[in-house]
């Protein structure tokens, strides 16, 4: 079909009317204040229209060489119209929608309306997604001050310490940080946001740790308050765990360094007062055990149940740190103990010394095993030295100590030189030749003990040919 021609005055009329049409039947921009659904309603409503209108007008307005005119009036009216949606006080929430929609009609591969252009498009989407990260991170940071506020209020009182206030810090602030970084990966400003988290998250951990510190500094923690412990040591594992995931893949972390070590020392501090809880704990009871064997081991036990007890059945790695930090505790004092006890005394309260001795100790692994069986795995420190005392063979005393000097070597430095005498089986000689040995082999262990220790159970990394002439020389 040929081109309609028209004169001057004519296409300015029709361009007029067009203009005119395009005005009046486009949908109003709702009122400030509006909620979420009226802004999502006016988008979609608009780009129906236009999808719609232009269609059907093509077949009519083509020809006469109008289109044109009718497609730009219409991204004249829509991008004015985002204009000043973008310059209203608009919420993270509606922010979102709107950079959202404009994602998916101007970029979006299956878009109708890719054909919508203007100079306004790639500064006004960019100016929105800023203008977003501002008001993400102002949200942001009244809601952990909101967490702060609210922890200082209510989260230091032992008799409101139920499961959602033990776990509510961290749940709260990861679950602030992860839905905008997952919120801004929508829009492509995952790594900007999560700078921003991270900075967030610095901020918070030195008001949390401050805050923190105050308290342990003013009270006075037994085994009745413990819990108030437990939860500063899980909260600063969570958000250990929290910084390093929302850390942004560049290479300045300061920031996040930072962040972990606050939360670091904090934890360690708690940790310590723990520590010293337990260690009091066993004492007491331990104490009186090896003195009357009446019955307080297994008050000790369980008032260590008790207390693994208040632990809210979803934190599960706290209740490792605490079984661990328990059983470790009550092996050394349990050691300890026992080294200050004579063995003829304890022969003559207990009877059969050795027995009970093995007796008490399958029972701390037994009910540790119950209270936390990777706990109890990871702890064997008082089932490992035990063996010294039930082994009077040299030979086999070199090869047990070597090993405990290999995994423990700290604690045997402690505690093996005063097992060895305390029977007093072994001569002072013998005491000294084992030490010498499992010291040398078992803190700097060689191939040819590397080789012997295969035999007896050990694990060698590598193996020599040649034969050992240390290990058993006090037998030739």
């Amino acid at each position: 079909m040929p081109k309609v021609s028209f004169s001057q005055d004519w296409h300015q009329k029709y361009l007029h009317e067009i203009d005119q049409f395009v005005e009046n039947h486009f949908p109003i921009l709702p009122s400030p204040g509006s909620q979420v659904q009226q802004i999502q309603d006016f988008l979609k409503s608009t780009q129906t229209m236009i999808c719609n209108e232009v269609c059907r007008l093509t077949p009519v307005l083509k020809d006469a060489g109008l289109q044109v005119h009718l497609m730009d009036s219409y991204s004249r009216h829509l991008f004015t119209n985002l204009e000043l949606l973008l310059n209203r006080d608009l919420s993270v929430n509606e922010l979102f929608c709107l950079i959202m929609w404009e994602k998916h009609v101007f970029f979006s591969p299956d878009s109708k309306l890719k054909w919508l252009n203007s100079p306004m498009l790639t500064g006004g989407f960019e100016r929105a997604k800023q203008k977003l990260v501002q008001l993400l991170q102002n949200e942001i940071s009244m809601t952990l001050q909101n967490i702060l506020h609210y922890d200082e209020e209510d989260g230091h009182n032992e008799d409101l310490m139920d499961e959602e206030t033990f776990i509510r810090v961290h749940i709260d602030v990861t679950q602030c940080l992860n839905y905008a970084i997952l919120d801004a990966k929508k829009v492509d400003l995952m790594l900007e946001v999560q700078v921003l988290c991270s900075g967030e998250l610095h901020g918070f951990v030195q008001k949390y740790v401050d805050a923190e510190n105050e308290h342990l500094k003013i009270i006075t923690f037994t085994e009745k308050n413990s819990v108030y412990l437990f939860r500063i040591i899980n909260t600063c594992m969570q958000l250990r765990c929290c910084a390093t995931q929302i850390s942004p893949n560049t290479n300045k972390n300061d920031i996040n360094s930072s962040t972990i070590c606050m939360l670091q020392e904090l934890e360690d501090n708690a940790t310590s007062n723990v520590r010293q809880i337990m260690t009091r704990l066993a004492q007491a009871n331990l104490e009186r055990h090896f003195e009357k064997r009446n019955g307080h081991i297994d008050i000790l036990m369980k008032e260590i149940q008790r207390q693994c007890a208040c632990l809210p059945e979803t934190a599960s790695e706290i209740k490792v740190v605490v079984v661990k930090i328990a059983y470790d505790s009550v092996s050394k004092m349990y050691l300890e103990c026992l080294m200050k006890t004579k063995f003829k005394k304890l022969e003559k309260c207990w009877g059969n010394a050795e027995k009970k001795i093995k007796e008490d100790v399958q029972y701390f692994y037994k009910t540790f095993s119950e209270l936390n069986s990777i706990a109890a795995q990871q702890n064997q420190l008082l089932l490992k030295m035990i063996e010294v005392l039930h082994c009077s063979d040299v030979d086999a005393l070199k090869i047990t100590c070597c090993e405990l000097f290999r995994d423990f070597p700290q604690e045997s430095e402690q505690y093996v030189p005063g097992l060895l005498r305390w029977k007093g089986v072994l001569s002072e000689r013998q005491v000294r030749d084992v030490l010498e040995v499992s010291r040398e082999f078992g803190l700097h262990p060689s191939p040819d003990v590397l080789e012997v220790s295969r035999e007896f159970g050990l694990h060698p990394t590598r193996v020599t040919p040649h034969p050992l002439k240390r290990l058993f020389c006090c037998c030739c």
